[in-house]
C-alpha cells in the first residue's frame, strides 16, 4: 500500500524549522535494505524521503485512534522504518524531522500479520527572516495541519525542543508557544434524547461531560465534570392548566493534582436534585456529596493517606413508606479516614489506620410551596463510630503469600471485632488462586443503634462495609492486556441494613435492593477478556446472586423474611478495523417479602429488568478530521415494578434513547 502525503505551506515549514529542532528518542529496529522483498514480511514498513534524498533519524509515529496508543521509531541511514506486530485498527501515521514540515496520513490495518509499505515525502522550506509576517493564508493552513496531529505525538515532538519555540508573528494570534498549547488533552461529550425510565416519569434528558488533563510545571492536573438534566413532558390537570413541574438535574466535578508518584490530591463534588410524584403530592429528592483525599509518600517505602467526606440526603435512600425501619427519611454523614502503610522488608508489608463516621438523622427541611414531604420514617438517634484496622502480607516463598487483618469498631458503647485472613498461590506465570475469610468474632451492640449503610454495587467492598462474615475463593489468569480470566465465588452474611445500588446514574436510583441483618447472599462472578481475532476484542462480565433469610421490619412493626436475587451481565466489544464499539448489558433484580408468622403469599417489592445497548463509531475511520470525533448512541428498555415507579404498569416497556457526539483533542 502506498500513500502520498499532503503538501504543506511555507509557513508551517518555517515555524517548524525554527521550533521543532530534534525529534523524540526512540529505539531503531534493524531494517532490511529492501523491506518490500523481505521473506514473509509483516507489520508496517516504509521509507521517509526529503525533496531529493532519504532522511535518516526522522521520527515516525503510529497513533492508534481507538485506544490512543502511540508507537514510534526512527528511520535508519537509508530512510527506512519498520513497525513490527502493529495490531489491527485505524492509525494516524506521522513523519517528522527538524527543518521539514510533518506529514499525516490515515492507515487502516485489518490484521496484525498484514504487511503494508508506505512512502512518505517531507517538504522543506526556508523560514521568514527577522520575525517577518508569514505568507498570505499560512496561519489557517498551519492550524489545520497542527490540529490533525494527535496531542501525544505533538507533545512528544515539541518537548524535544522545549524553550526554543517561536512566538506567532501575527499579533492577532495568541502569543503562546506551541509547546504550551499541546500540554493539555481535552475530552468533550454532549448527548440528548428522550427518557421514561426515571422515577419522575417521561421527559427529555440532556447533558454531557468535559475532561481536561495536562501538566503545569511538574504538576499533573486533571479536571473532569459532568451534567445531566431531566425535564418531564408537560402534564395537565382536570382544569386544563399545566400541573406542577417535575424534573431534576445532577452535576459532578472532580479535580486531580498529582506531583509524580510522591503525592496526589483529589477534590470531588456531587450535587443531585429530583422532584418525584408521591401519594401526597410532589416529593423532593436531594443528594449532595463532597470529598477531599490526599496521599503522600513518606521516605522510600512508606505512604500516608487521608480523606474526609460529607454527605447530605433527603428522601434519597427511602423508596416509600414500606421500607426497613433503619432507613432514614433524611440524614447527614461525616467520615474521616486515615492510614499509614510501609514495607518492613523485601517480602513483608503492613498497614494501619482509623476511620471515624458520624451520622445524624431526621434533618429534612419543610417542602416548598406545593410540595408535600414524604413521610420521614421513624425517629432514629444519631450515631458516632470509630474503627481501628490493621492489615498486612508476608510472602513466605515466591509463589505463596499470606494476608492478615483485624478490624475493631466502637460506636455508642458497642464493640465489634472482625479478624480476617487470606492466602494467595501463584500457580505459574499467569494463573493465580486466592482465598480469604473474615468473620465478626465478638460483637456487643448498643440499644437502638441504627445499622444502615448505603453502598454502590461493584464500587464498595460489601465484606468490609456491612458483612458479618465473608468467605471468598478466586481463580484468575492474565496474559497480556487482552487475555484475562477471573472466576470468584463469595458467601456473605450481613450484619447491617444496606441499600445496594446497581447504577451510579442518579435518575436510576430505583434500580436497587435492600439487604437486612441476617441475609445470606452467595454470589458467583465471572470476567473474561479475550481478543477474538486480530481486530476484535471483547470483555464479558457477569454476576449472579440469590439469597436472603434476614428479618425485614417495616416502620409499622410488621416482620417479613427478605428474599433477594440479581443477575448482572455485560459484553463490551471493540472492532478495531472500523473503530466501532458495541456495549450490551442486562440487569435482572428481584426482592420479595414473606410475612413471618402471619401466613399469606409473599409480597413483591422489586421486580425489574433492564436491557442496555451502547454504540460508538469513530468518524476518523470515515474521514480525516482534526481531533478524534465519535458518534455515540445509548438505547435502554426497562420493564417491571419498583416502589415510587410512576411510569405505568409493571408489564409496560419503558424506554431511554440518547444520542450525541464526543471529541478528543
Amino acid at each position: 500500500m502506498t500513500s502520498h502525503p499532503h503538501k504543506s505551506p511555507p509557513l508551517l515549514a518555517a515555524l517548524l524549522l525554527l521550533g521543532l529542532a530534534g525529534s523524540a528518542a526512540a529505539q531503531r529496529p534493524p531494517l532490511p535494505s529492501n523491506p518490500p522483498n523481505a521473506p514473509n514480511p509483516q507489520g508496517v514498513a516504509g521509507r521517509v524521503t526529503g525533496e531529493r534524498s532519504p532522511l535518516a533519524s526522522a521520527g515516525v509515529y503510529a497513533f492508534q485512534l481507538a485506544e490512543s496508543k502511540l508507537h514510534k521509531v526512527l528511520t535508519d541511514p537509508q530512510g527506512n522504518f519498520l513497525f513490527q506486530d502493529l495490531p489491527a485498527g485505524l492509525y494516524k501515521v506521522i513523519a517528522h524531522k527538524a527543518g521539514f514540515a510533518p506529514v499525516v496520513i490515515l492507515l487502516t490495518r485489518t490484521t496484525a500479520q498484514a504487511y503494508q509499505f508506505l512512502e512518505l515525502q517531507l517538504s522543506q522550506s526556508a523560514a521568514p527572516a527577522n520575525g517577518a509576517a508569514p505568507a498570505q493564508g499560512g496561519n489557517d493552513d498551519f492550524w489545520s495541519l497542527r490540529a490533525a496531529i494527535p496531542p501525544d505525538v505533538l507533545r512528544d515532538i515539541e518537548q524535544a525542543s522545549e524553550g526554543e519555540l517561536p512566538r506567532f508573528a501575527d499579533e492577532r494570534r495568541p502569543q503562546l508557544a506551541l509547546s504550551t498549547l499541546s500540554q493539555f488533552h481535552t475530552d468533550i461529550q454532549a448527548m440528548k434524547g428522550v427518557d421514561n425510565l426515571a422515577a419522575a416519569g417521561s421527559g427529555q434528558m440532556a447533558g454531557g461531560r468535559v475532561g481536561i488533563e495536562g501538566k503545569v510545571g511538574e504538576m499533573q492536573v486533571g479536571l473532569r465534570g459532568r451534567f445531566w438534566q431531566f425535564e418531564p413532558l408537560p402534564a395537565f390537570g382536570a382544569s386544563g392548566a399545566p400541573a406542577a413541574a417535575l424534573g431534576g438535574q445532577t452535576s459532578a466535578v472532580s479535580l486531580d493534582l498529582e506531583n509524580g508518584p510522591r503525592s496526589r490530591l483529589n477534590v470531588t463534588s456531587l450535587s443531585n436534585r429530583l422532584m418525584t410524584r408521591g401519594s401526597d403530592g410532589l416529593v423532593p429528592v436531594d443528594f449532595e456529596h463532597y470529598r477531599v483525599s490526599y496521599s503522600q509518600a513518606v521516605g522510600e517505602n512508606s505512604r500516608s493517606e487521608l480523606s474526609a467526606q460529607y454527605t447530605s440526603e433527603n428522601n434519597f435512600h427511602r423508596q416509600g413508606s414500606f421500607d426497613p425501619v433503619e432507613i432514614p427519611g433524611a440524614s447527614r454523614t461525616w467520615r474521616v479516614d486515615g492510614s499509614y502503610s510501609t514495607e518492613l522488608g523485601p517480602s513483608s508489608t503492613i498497614q494501619g489506620g482509623i476511620r471515624y463516621r458520624a451520622l445524624q438523622y431526621g434533618l429534612a427541611g419543610p417542602g416548598g410551596q406545593g410540595q408535600a414531604q414524604q413521610p420521614p420514617g421513624p425517629v432514629l438517634p444519631g450515631q458516632d463510630s470509630l474503627e481501628v484496622f490493621g492489615r498486612g502480607g508476608i510472602r513466605l516463598q515466591p509463589a505463596f503469600l499470606v494476608e492478615y487483618g483485624l478490624y475493631s469498631t466502637m460506636a455508642d458503647g458497642s464493640l465489634a471485632v472482625r479478624p480476617e485472613g487470606g492466602v494467595v498461590f501463584r500457580l505459574d506465570d499467569h494463573w493465580q488462586l486466592q482465598g480469604s475469610a473474615s468473620r465478626r468474632a465478638y460483637e456487643r451492640t448498643a440499644v437502638n443503634a441504627p445499622q444502615f449503610l448505603p453502598t454502590l454495587y461493584q464500587e464498595a467492598d460489601l465484606c468490609e462495609e456491612g458483612g458479618k462474615s465473608c468467605y471468598e475463593l478466586r481463580l484468575a489468569r492474565k496474559q497480556g492486556d487482552d487475555d484475562t480470566f477471573s472466576l470468584a465465588a463469595t458467601d456473605r452474611t450481613f450484619g447491617k441494613t444496606l441499600r445496594l445500588y446497581f447504577s451510579d446514574d442518579f435518575f436510576d436510583r430505583l434500580e436497587s435492593l435492600y439487604l437486612v441483618p441476617g441475609d445470606r447472599l452467595p454470589e458467583v462472578k465471572l470476567s473474561i477478556g479475550h481478543r477474538l481475532t486480530p481486530g476484535i476484542t471483547t470483555k464479558i462480565e457477569a454476576s449472579l446472586a440469590h439469597g436472603g433469610g434476614g428479618a425485614f421490619y417495616s416502620p409499622l412493626g410488621a416482620a417479613y423474611e427478605n428474599r433477594v436475587q440479581y443477575f448482572v451481565t455485560s459484553i463490551d466489544t471493540r472492532f478495531q478495523a472500523t473503530s466501532t464499539g458495541v456495549f450490551l448489558a442486562f440487569h435482572r433484580l428481584s426482592q420479595e417479602l414473606d410475612p413471618l408468622g402471619q401466613g399469606g403469599p409473599a409480597t413483591s417489592q422489586v421486580d425489574l429488568e433492564r436491557l442496555q445497548l451502547m454504540l460508538s463509531q469513530d468518524l476518523n475511520f470515515l474521514m480525516n478530521l482534526a481531533g478524534d470525533w465519535t458518534v455515540q448512541l445509548n438505547m435502554e428498555l426497562s420493564r417491571g415494578s419498583s416502589p415510587l415507579a410512576s411510569n405505568g404498569s409493571s408489564d409496560e416497556l419503558r424506554k431511554r434513547f440518547l444520542g450525541g457526539i464526543a471529541v478528543k483533542f
